[in-house]
């Protein structure tokens, strides 16, 4: 499947990839049992949990958060209970990879989108994974170090992505990546490796206080990822796609804070978010969709 704009799955293909990441999540779950991690649905994941028991009937990927001290283990853990045909992506295994996720990825596979078409990692079917921090009490330092993180992420992108998935057109897109390719160009002067310890350290600046939010301060807008801890746990369960998926503790509010009051409606087919990828292969004897 090669990209163009304002183009869409066939309902085929998209469900064929889901029920791909949806067994890569069954295998997580069952490791995350296996050694008492924790783990809930974040973003797209728990929206699809509360309103349709499952995946957004046009979503392409899962979302699951991770406290910081279960996150670690997964260098560890995801080689040993996956096996060879999996493998663990994230900054600290290969520099390249330009954000603060990890990814588990079905070897064999490949899902990239166009503004990583060019960048050399394997970049298969994959579960994305978001590290949740300690993040401060007070308001003003929260948005303090949301607006740290979401600069040095950025950085990273553009050290790696020249020209990144933005969500514009026209005069806007030009630009929008004019400026992209002039940021890119600049940022090559950071070490990919030194980039992504500013990231972490940030995150981590909370890490060994007693506070009362957590959050993954990264991504459009960080400021939106940091919660109250009593919003997330005690994580309990909700149906999706047939398994019982650890979801916040207040999925409604979350939702709220992310997505605003009228999150239960569907957006009308115009309005949907999404960006197809720039090359999808499951591996098999279908190899190019």
């Amino acid at each position: 499947m090669k990209q163009t704009f304002d183009q869409f799955y066939d309902q085929e293909t998209l469900r064929k990839l889901q029920l791909v990441e949806l067994d890569i999540l069954k295998k997580f779950d069952s490791m995350c049992s296996k050694y008492g991690l924790e783990y809930f649905a974040a973003y797209g994941t728990v929206l699809g949990a509360v309103r349709h028991q499952g995946f957004i009937p046009w979503d392409d990927d899962i979302d699951i958060g991770m406290p910081r001290k279960d996150y670690e283990r997964l260098a560890e853990l995801v080689p040993l209970e996956f096996g060879e045909q999996y493998s663990l992506l994230n900054g600290k295994i290969d520099p390249r990879y330009p954000f603060m996720t990890s990814r588990i990825m079905k070897k064999g596979t490949e899902f990239r989108m166009l503004s990583m078409k060019n960048l050399p990692c394997e970049l298969g079917i994959f579960l994305d994974i978001f590290c949740f921090d300690n993040m401060p009490d007070d308001i003003s330092e929260q948005k303090k170090l949301a607006r740290s993180c979401w600069v040095i992420e950025k950085m990273c992108i553009l050290r790696n992505t020249p020209f990144p998935n933005l969500p514009y057109r026209g005069i806007k897109r030009a630009i929008a990546y004019t400026a992209c390719g002039i940021g890119s160009v600049i940022m090559k002067i950071f070490p990919r490796k030194k980039l992504h310890e500013w990231m972490e350290a940030a995150a981590r600046r909370y890490e060994d206080a007693d506070t009362n939010f957590i959050g993954c301060p990264f991504g459009l807008k960080p400021f939106e990822s940091i919660y109250p801890k009593d919003m997330v746990y005690p994580l309990k369960r909700m149906e999706f796609e047939g398994m019982q998926l650890p979801v916040p503790h207040n999925p409604h509010a979350m939702l709220i804070q992310i997505y605003g009051e009228t999150y239960m409606t569907p957006p009308p087919e115009g309005k949907r978010s999404f960006i197809i990828p720039y090359k999808l292969s499951f591996g098999d004897e279908d190899r190019s969709c």
